[in-house]
């Protein structure tokens, strides 16, 4: 009992969520720098050694919300603007290496992931804005694949192929991911 309670301590102690940055009034005070796992808005919970694929870039050329390390070592010796993580690379596979929860007077907290892409390097991502923006493909369930899922439940009752009680199971399970 012992074991699992310290474990569970553990957990909780490496493990920051949504839920928790959304309805921090004090981020600065509120989080460590660096965790251990992230549960992202999509209900999946994300962890360093974890790997997931970039989606389609916001604009033709590049992703928004993904920079280079690299140009942004250049930008920064050179001054010029940091170039970000070209759309050449959409459908490839990133690694987590470090997941933070990064704190702006303007934004507030928001998790950025420091990813590793072969072929490119290390990439900084603001995680949930491309997460929300589809630039990179959630582990977890969009809002948009439960509500399909769940109408297509409620066609299923409709059609007595399901129980009610089966369709109640199923809104409950897919409602946490509708916004």
């Amino acid at each position: 009992m012992c074991a699992l309670l310290s474990t569970m301590l553990a957990f909780s102690q490496t493990t920051v969520t949504f839920e928790q940055i959304k309805s921090s009034t004090d981020p600065k005070h509120d989080f460590n720098k660096e965790y251990d796992a992230y549960v992202a808005s999509d209900g999946h919970t994300y962890a360093v050694g974890d790997e997931f694929t970039l989606g389609v870039p916001s604009s033709n050329k590049s992703f928004a919300y993904m920079t280079s390390e690299l140009a942004m070592a250049s930008a920064i010796l050179g001054g010029g603007p940091v170039a970000y993580v070209g759309a050449q690379w959409g459908g490839y596979k990133v690694q987590i290496r470090k997941i933070k929860v990064e704190r702006n007077k303007n934004r507030g907290a928001m998790v950025s992931m420091r990813c590793y892409l072969a072929g490119l390097g290390g990439i900084l991502i603001q995680f949930e804005n491309a997460l929300n923006s589809g630039e990179i493909v959630g582990l977890g369930m969009s809002s948009d694949k439960a509500l399909e899922e769940l109408k297509k439940a409620k066609d299923m009752l409709d059609l007595e192929l399901i129980t009610q009680e089966e369709y109640d199971a199923k809104k409950e399970e897919l409602k946490q991911y509708i916004k």
